[in-house]
């Protein structure tokens, strides 16, 4: 079972027998939501009941689907748990497990880098997920495994694809990771996983 599947399984049982699972939420692609600095993609956003919460991601899909969908699904490809990871997302907002679901403003961007910057200081640095401005901003502390890193960044397209989902699921007990922006939060709150967007909406 991924740290994924452990994500959902916890919400389910968070929601057993409060109607949520019946739940419709929309995903819809917002291109013109302001998006976290750190990854790559658009912004799908899951719409639960009045709330909003964003996925960055380079495959996004447009769907209408239950809460329950996730239950027990095999969430075998990216674009699956991307969607599952909106959800999430959404589901958080709603029951308010969570905040900064949405991407901070644009105004925010240079200290957030700035905190993290001095967060990571002196450490070796492993990408997980297209992170451009990370891959720019800290360019000579990164190293190209994770074995080799004191610190794995993870963005939202790094939890999905099949790669990520290894690296995670080998790494999370034995090296520090980070969770980066708003498209991670709603798995960093079901798991306890550290999470760093200190400006997110």
């Amino acid at each position: 079972m991924s740290f994924l599947h452990e994500a959902v399984g916890r919400l389910e049982a968070l929601l057993q027998d409060s109607g949520c699972e019946d739940g419709v939420v929309a995903l819809h692609v917002n291109y013109d939501a302001d998006v976290c600095q750190y990854p790559k993609g658009v912004s799908m956003e899951g719409w639960f009941g009045g709330r909003i919460g964003q996925f960055v991601t380079g495959e996004p899909i447009r769907a209408t689907t239950r809460v329950s969908f996730m239950f027990g699904a095999p969430l075998r490809d990216r674009r699956q748990r991307g969607a599952a990871c909106a959800i999430i997302n959404a589901v958080s907002a709603f029951l308010c497990l969570e905040r900064g679901l949405r991407a901070c403003t644009p105004d925010h961007r240079a200290p957030c880098l700035a905190a993290l910057s001095g967060e990571l200081s002196g450490r070796r640095i492993y990408a997980l997920g297209p992170l451009p401005a990370v891959e720019r901003a800290f360019e000579r502390q990164l190293v190209d495994s994770p074995d080799a890193a004191d610190v794995i960044l993870v963005g939202g397209d790094g939890m999905t694809s099949d790669a990520g989902v290894e690296c995670i699921d080998a790494y999370r007990s034995k090296k520090r990771m980070v969770f980066l922006g708003p498209s991670t939060a709603g798995v960093c709150g079901l798991l306890n996983l550290e999470h760093w967007c200190p400006y997110g909406r």
